[in-house]
């Protein structure tokens, strides 16, 4: 028997929208069933929704064909939150216990829901991470069940601008009338899936390159310490690329094929076989870029105050990280251990392409965090032939008789004509039934057939016909 119901999730990214469908099992871990990407094009800039009526095609494609490949029809999605506004910010909250009781679940839980609804000026609340527990001023990793007189809470709100929120809803839910099932900081979707526990105890920075962005997440301790989005990402140097006289597609094409950053370590000289491009210029270019990238992270890491403190290093993923000589090139500028980040096989027990693809690390992430059934509930449909027709008293009556005489009696009796124009308007309305003035029976030897072998025949030669318009 096939299982029913999955999770989907879509990342809507600058220069592309991933699109997964999956199950999860008991024990969380996700089985992928369907997997597309479509090109962004320019209807999602620096990781928010642009041209919505552009994005709210593209989103119906991209279901199309999940459906197409997964054989089920899509009802909700859960959606990534991404943009340069987005950012994290430390929220506050104490709570005074009757003299010295016991901490309770509900207590916690009370006080993250508060932290849900803080609302800052100008600014969306799009999740709340990384809670920090003290009683009575003493951190808490366990506080259920502890005494305290006092609980702290402290919070990291991750926010950005009301139109990140109210674009996807226009073109998903207004233009396409799907429902989302969550909202999903993309960064911390990635942190979940790509980072270890043991990273995120040492102390690490998770740094997503995309395509119009490029986030910086520091964790330290386990938790989410700092989060900052630097507003350029590979498109940017793309259109660096652009500059020295090729359209868009070159461009990009000659970034990927024959782009690099620091020094080459194989020493070939690809300019002089290759007429196109004057490969040794075009990575001077690049270089350039990305050195201003990467001097804007090492500057949000000292900001951070956690400069010197990320035992572990790090971690890259995003589509624009597969630049040639990136991570070598970020290890010497940090002067700290570099490496690439891969969604864990932990969480994901197929689709090895897809782990070990650095962009699709933040929606493979979306699936750990959904948990409503993604299935689209068809509604029952109606069949109105067979469906029993409300009457009053009088019309039942004599509707009941006239039914009896036509299957039990061999001699048909004269109707009523039928109204071929109100045949069209069936399925409709119903039809109404008149008592009329009954005709004196007459035995005919040519049986004309009534309204009611009328609508048994339909039902028996095209019965199923009427099922599926319906």
């Amino acid at each position: 028997m096939e299982q029913s119901g999955f999770i989907v999730g879509i990342d809507l990214g600058t220069s592309k929208i991933v699109g997964l469908l999956g199950r999860k099992n008991e024990q969380g871990v996700i089985s992928i069933l369907a997997s597309e990407s479509i090109p962004s094009d320019n209807c999602v800039k620096h990781g928010v929704v642009y041209n919505i009526d552009e994005a709210a095609g593209k989103i119906k494609k991209l279901v199309n064909l999940l459906e197409n490949k997964s054989g089920r029809k899509i009802g909700k999605i859960y959606v990534s939150v991404a943009g340069k506004s987005l950012r994290a910010i430390e929220y506050t909250l104490t709570k005074d216990l009757i003299d010295e009781s016991e901490v309770s679940f509900a207590v916690i839980d009370q006080m993250e829901q508060q932290a849900r609804q803080n609302k800052p000026d100008f600014l969306t609340n799009y999740s709340v991470v990384a809670p920090e527990i003290f009683l009575d001023g003493h951190p808490e990793d366990d506080p259920i069940g502890k005494t305290a007189t006092l609980v702290e809470g402290r919070y990291r709100l991750i926010v950005g601008r009301p139109n990140i929120k109210s674009n996807l809803i226009k073109c998903i839910t207004e233009k396409n009338q799907l429902d989302i099932a969550g909202f999903i900081v993309g960064p911390v979707a990635a942190g979940a899936i790509v980072l270890d526990e043991t990273d995120k105890q040492a102390g690490c920075a998770l740094i997503d390159f995309g395509a119009g962005t490029t986030t910086l997440s520091i964790y330290k301790e386990g938790l989410l310490r700092y989060m900052a989005v630097i507003p350029f990402g590979g498109r940017t140097i793309s259109k660096d690329v652009k500059e020295l006289g090729f359209i868009d597609t070159a461009a990009e094409s000659y970034k990927i094929k024959y782009g690099r950053v620091g020094k080459d370590k194989n020493k070939q000289a690809t300019s002089s076989s290759n007429s196109e491009v004057d490969v040794k210029e075009m990575n001077k270019v690049i270089q350039l870029r990305e050195e201003e990238i990467i001097l804007n992270i090492l500057n949000q890491i000292k900001e951070s105050g956690y400069a010197g403190k990320l035992d572990a290093g790090i971690i890259i993923v995003g589509g624009a990280s597969q630049l040639t000589g990136l991570p070598e090139f970020l290890e010497e500028k940090a002067q700290m251990p570099v490496k690439k980040g891969a969604a864990k096989r932990l969480y994901i027990n197929n689709a090895a392409d897809l782990l070990q693809n650095p962009a699709y690390a933040q929606c493979l992430g979306l699936l750990l965090f959904a948990n409503e059934n993604c299935e689209k509930v068809e509604a029952p449909k109606v069949d109105y032939i067979n469906r029993p027709r409300p009457l009053d008293s009088a019309q039942s009556g004599s509707y009941s008789e006239a039914s009896e005489r036509n299957q039990n009696s061999s001699v048909h009796h004269e109707q009523p004509p039928v109204d071929n124009d109100d045949d069209e308007e069936y399925e409709d309305e119903e039809p109404e039934y008149e008592e009329r003035p009954r005709k004196a029976k007459k035995v005919k030897d040519k049986k004309t057939p009534g309204l009611f072998d009328f609508f048994g025949k339909i039902q028996n030669l095209g019965g199923t016909m009427f099922k599926d318009e319906d």
